[in-house]
């Protein structure tokens, strides 16, 4: 699959459709309340870069805000520099299909984040753990991201496995103090009640709202032709006492918990018709057809539709678009849904982007001294009238951002969500525009014609290898941007160096939460959650040569680098409305004369007096609110600041 005839493949439409489904945008403004229907589809261990680092507009591969080298990842066995850049699986010369699986456990994910320096991919997951797909490879999965709204900053709840991102995603939390069966940060046997905390589905069912789980009903968790049926233990309220005591009552009303969640006494035998998506999506399509979709639906797919590393990402791309058909065949019903598509965790699969960590203490997220999260970066696309477009969202969520949203949507709030996350990850709001609605439906490929090439192709192709030493090739990004959603965040940070140490000044003047990260040399970095409207200090120790950067969401980094025997000369970037001002201060004798680039048009040339005088830069214009500003000093190679981000105003942006 791939290449020209994955070009080819998307030339087909999705012909299934009904010709009112079809035709032109319908258009309305509207609000939250417009919503009438939540379907939520988590697929199986995949990562961003993996999948989507190569799309255009997205953090990915062409990041210029990136943790030094994290793209060079450590590799003593190879010859060629000792490190291995991330390398693409060409699914028109390898099969790309079964990549088989990774460490993702607790501890091999704990390695492979390696304490913020995102190094330890290959010493605990290997060299298949660097792999990346394009848009010739995921055909289906990248259009309809680019179709809709895709969350570039969204990352799985735990550093570790399925279960426990699926209960992150089910009920907000793993039991991280051991009440009630965990703390939950290793998978269980399937199907086995071992937890009783309450899940969200059980306050949606005290609170009257309709809710269901859709899950094939033929023999549980199979391989072979068994993974084509099922739901591959990846249905979590399987594991709660409360589901089994609903299971076994007598009281018809009692026993709808069961029902609902798709928990029951025992599978039918494999039909033999798992090949066929919307024969295990059956129920679904068929309650959409009938117009008895409940509020709230969770989709669970078998494991062969699960894209599972060791499943085809073609099969679950057919298995997205069953879901999607089977609500875009009724326009009365699409116009009022939205469709949540995220992975539950990475499979130990790349991804260059740091992510959020509970600092140490903080309530609720350490479990065995080490943090519960957040995990991986992983995809989410929004799908929904109120989503389309080709949007990017970066602002920071993870599985219970899902929860959150539900519960703006609802009214019933999850406790089990710790207070660190709902500062630091957002409720997936910003993702919609409910004052315009287009109920356009999208040219998809068709993704009969892509199985029906993968299974043509794929046993005939080799399986994929690192590239040979001296053929490494640095990842390239799709050229262009792509629209951006507003974001509730304006960091900014400044770096004062003294003789002993540095004081980096970190602000926050969004209206969120945001988590900066300060990186000073070997050891771990210091991790600084910064309030709405708030600022603190932070202090680094300094002994001759210093290198010190802080990253923050959205591509924000700071950079100070120099000698601390040569100080004296500092830069400080201030917002002044929505431009910046970048102001220079020296508190040595001596005129230095400074280069700055950044600031539009060719670089500037500016005399820094002596004494404690300062020259201010007059506010600039910047690309769409971004700017990356370094500047250095003659006769001082070491020196180096470098400011870079993004300003924003509270309206819609082009990436960066």
């Amino acid at each position: 699959m791939g290449g020209a005839a994955g070009a080819a493949a998307t030339a087909g439409l999705l012909s299934a459709l009904p010709e009112a489904a079809a035709g032109p945008p319908r258009r309305r403004k509207g609000r939250l309340e417009d919503v009438e229907h939540v379907v939520i589809l988590m697929q199986e261990n995949r990562s961003v870069d993996h999948y989507y680092g190569t799309m255009r507009g997205v953090r990915g591969f062409g990041d210029r805000a990136a943790l030094r080298n994290v793209f060079r990842q450590p590799d003593p066995k190879r010859p060629d520099g000792g490190y291995l850049l991330p390398w693409h699986v060409d699914t028109t010369k390898v099969d790309g299909q079964d990549l088989g699986g990774h460490d993702h456990s607790w501890g091999g994910v704990h390695t492979q984040w390696a304490a913020g320096e995102l190094n330890g991919w290959i010493a605990n997951t290997g060299e298949g753990a660097l792999t990346y797909f394009t848009k010739d490879d995921l055909p289906f999965q990248r259009a309809l991201a680019q179709a809709f709204t895709f969350c570039d900053n969204y990352f799985c709840s735990i550093k570790g496995p399925t279960t426990p991102n699926r209960l992150f995603h089910w009920s907000g939390t793993i039991d991280p103090h051991g009440t009630a069966g965990g703390p939950a940060y290793f998978n269980p046997d399937d199907y086995n009640p071992v937890y009783n905390w309450t899940t969200y589905p059980e306050r949606l069912q005290a609170a009257g709202i309709s809710w269901q789980v859709y899950a094939n009903d033929e023999v549980g968790d199979g391989g072979g032709e068994d993974g084509w049926v099922g739901d591959y233990g990846d249905n979590p309220l399987w594991l709660f006492q409360a589901y089994h005591d609903a299971l076994a009552s007598s009281d018809p009303k009692v026993r709808q918990l069961a029902d609902r969640a798709a928990v029951k006494s025992s599978w039918q035998p494999n039909s033999g018709l798992g090949h066929n998506v919307d024969h295990v999506l059956a129920k679904f399509v068929a309650d959409c057809a009938a117009g008895t979709l409940p509020a709230v639906s969770w989709v669970v797919a078998p494991y062969a539709y699960s894209e599972h590393p060791s499943a085809r990402p073609v099969d679950g791309a057919a298995y997205t678009q069953g879901v999607l058909n089977a609500l875009w065949a009724k326009p009365s019903l699409w116009e009022k849904t939205v469709v949540l598509l995220n992975y539950d965790e990475h499979d130990g699969f790349y991804d260059h982007v740091i992510p959020p960590v509970a600092p140490p203490g903080t309530p609720d997220e350490y479990v065995l001294g080490l943090p519960v999260g957040l995990g991986v970066r992983v995809p989410m696309t929004v799908v929904s009238p109120w989503s389309r477009g080709g949007w990017i969202d970066s602002q920071v969520f993870d599985h219970t951002s899902v929860l959150k949203f539900l519960e703006r949507w609802t009214g019933v709030r999850e406790p089990n969500i710790s207070a660190w996350r709902r500062a630091i990850t957002g409720d997936l709001m910003s993702c919609f525009d409910f004052a315009r609605s287009d109920t356009s439906i999208p040219a998809l490929p068709d993704t009969a014609e892509l199985r029906r090439i993968a299974d043509e192709t794929e046993s005939k192709l080799p399986t994929p290898t690192p590239p040979p030493p001296g053929q490494q090739v640095v990842p390239v990004q799709e050229a262009g941007s792509a629209k951006a959603r507003a974001l509730p965040y304006q960091p900014l940070a400044d770096v004062t160096v003294g003789a002993t140490a540095a004081s980096v000044e970190l602000r926050n003047a969004g209206a969120a939460a945001l988590q900066l990260q300060l990186y000073s040399g070997p050891g771990p970095a210091q991790r600084i959650d910064v309030g709405p409207g708030a600022r603190t200090t932070a202090s680094v120790p300094v002994s001759g040569a210093y290198d010190i950067a802080v990253h923050g969401p959205n591509g924000f980094l700071r950079e100070a680098t120099g000698d601390a025997a040569s100080g004296g000369i500092e830069v400080a970037v201030t917002l002044d409305g929505t431009r910046l001002r970048v102001t220079f201060s020296k508190s040595t004798p001596g005129d230095v004369i400074a280069r700055v680039s950044g600031l539009g048009g060719p670089t500037r040339t500016i005399a820094i007096r002596h004494g404690n005088s300062s020259v201010t830069v007059d506010p600039f214009a910047h690309d769409h609110g971004w700017y990356d500003i370094a500047v250095t000093l003659d006769k001082n190679a070491a020196y180096k600041r470098r400011f870079a981000g993004h300003v924003e105003n509270g309206k819609p942006s082009v990436t960066g």
